[in-house]
């Protein structure tokens, strides 16, 4: 494989004047020097980074002063610390910079880097990602695809390094603008991965057929031309991905302004996924052909064009979505939840409250979908048209011990709207004050059926005009 020395055209508007600043040379901040007994120490013993690892042995740690170091570094496959003299203090992280100076990678892992392989306490900015021909299964064949990944990192090759207490901003790449994970299982935490492009996929993170642990992050105002504005994940497999405690917010894309999960499954748990925006559709998660556990999360605030102002579910996804807060999302079908052609979602023990959009406020169920839709708080949603809490067509969907309340339609169907030879069993549900021009908690249309227990187990109280519309 065969790095490209082209600088990217994006990078040099962004960092021209910090290469006039820099000038391609060291730029000592301060003199602070931590105490490491053994430590390769730079620039005090070694002119460069580069110099000090490749001089380092396994175990060994290499120190680096304050200051802005020019030139990409790779860890050559040896489990080493590299960090600042304090990762600990931000400030010590925002002077201590290694800039890639607009071409390649900034920092690379990819001999095969175990834990031992250590980044702390520095920022990481001007790369624009080395030129790989790396392998993806399309179409049910693996198949090369060259482009410019990772960057600021670029990790591959079966490297497990560990990244923490980092700022990694303003790189570019065509996929991985902050972050590459390709055939890898790194741990990541701790890190401020903040103001990266991609022109492809993966503002923040790029990650295929790898299985990283990342928790802790705040991953924010990053942007994809396509998908994924903070990570796009393709190709999981086996794999197991793990995305625990993170924030992630103001992060933009066409599909999945936060997240982008194609044909793979990982672990959403317990994130704050707030004020990110897709232009098509998953404002906060755009899953394709995903089985994904999504557990815990807080979506608040997410916006999406047509489809999913928090979630989109499409494409054969069955994702298990349990114990969400979504709360103020908007799209035009959708504004919490969208589920799209032929998917399976387990919905279960979510607060889907306070969501916007045209048709199905809380959730949205079309093209032959089965959802199981379960112990939901589904509350004062809204819609201009019809289905402020759920809006099902030409689909078979089970609702059964959900609570729906004062959620309000403009037309019709305040709790439910069915249409279009849709199937409802429901079963033990609450309709409170919902409210409607027809349907107040239910309305059926165009063929639409209503399989109930007999007697009916549902209970209403104050949805108004009625109850149950049928035309």
């Amino acid at each position: 494989m065969t790095n490209s020395k082209r600088k990217h055209l994006l990078y040099c508007l962004v960092f021209s004047v910090l290469l006039l600043a820099g000038a391609g040379l060291l730029s000592s901040c301060s003199e602070g020097t931590a105490v490491v007994e053994g430590a390769l120490k730079v620039p005090e013993d070694y002119a460069t980074i580069q110099e000090a690892i490749d001089a380092a042995e396994d175990g060994d740690v290499v120190l680096v002063q304050p200051g802005t170091y020019v030139g990409n570094i790779n860890f050559n496959g040896k489990n080493i610390t590299l960090r600042s003299v304090d990762p600990e203090d931000p400030e010590v992280v925002e002077q201590t910079v290694i800039d890639g100076g607009g071409v390649d990678s900034v920092v690379v892992f990819n001999n095969g880097e175990n834990e031992g392989a250590i980044l702390t306490g520095f920022t990481i900015t001007g790369g624009s990602g080395n030129m790989e021909v790396l392998e993806f299964e399309i179409d049910g064949e693996m198949q090369e695809v060259p482009s410019y990944y990772g960057g600021g990192i670029f990790i591959a090759n079966k490297s497990n390094p560990t990244i923490t207490k980092n700022v990694i901003t303003n790189n570019v790449a065509e996929r991985g603008g902050g972050i590459l994970i390709y055939e890898a299982a790194p741990v990541i935490t701790g890190n401020h991965i903040v103001d990266n492009i991609s022109t492809g996929g993966g503002g923040g993170f790029f990650i295929a057929y790898s299985s990283p642990t990342i928790t802790e992050n705040e991953i924010s105002k990053n942007s994809a031309g396509r998908s994924g504005g903070a990570v796009a994940i393709s190709g999981g497999g086996d794999n197991t991905l793990l995305f625990e405690g993170n924030t992630i917010s103001n992060n933009t894309a066409e599909n999945g302004g936060g997240f982008s999960i194609f044909e793979a499954a990982a672990d959403i748990k317990d994130n704050t996924i707030i004020d990110n925006v897709a232009s098509q559709g998953g404002g906060g998660l755009f899953l394709v052909q995903s089985d994904s556990r999504i557990t815990g999360n807080s979506l608040t605030d997410n916006k999406a064009g047509p489809f999913g102002g928090a979630i989109f579910v499409n494409a054969q996804s069955s994702p298990v979505m349990t114990e969400n807060i979504i709360i103020g999302n908007e799209a035009d079908a959708g504004g919490g939840i969208s589920v799209y052609t032929g998917s399976a979602p387990i919905i279960e023990g979510n607060t889907i409250s306070d969501n916007q959009a045209l048709l199905g406020g809380g959730i949205l169920v079309n093209e032959g979908s089965n959802p199981e839709i379960s112990g939901n708080e589904i509350t004062e949603n809204y819609v201009e048209r019809n289905g402020a809490g759920i809006f099902i067509q030409d689909s078979t969907a089970v609702v059964t011990g959900n609570t729906f309340r004062s959620n309000e339609a403009r037309r019709d169907g305040g709790g439910i709207y069915a249409v279009s030879e849709a199937l409802v069993n429901l079963a033990g549900n609450i309709f409170e004050d919902n409210r409607a021009s027809e349907g107040g908690a239910i309305h059926l249309s165009e063929g639409a059926v209503l399989e109930l227990s007999s007697p009916d187990d549902n209970s209403y109280e104050g949805n108004v005009p009625n109850d149950l519309h049928e035309e």
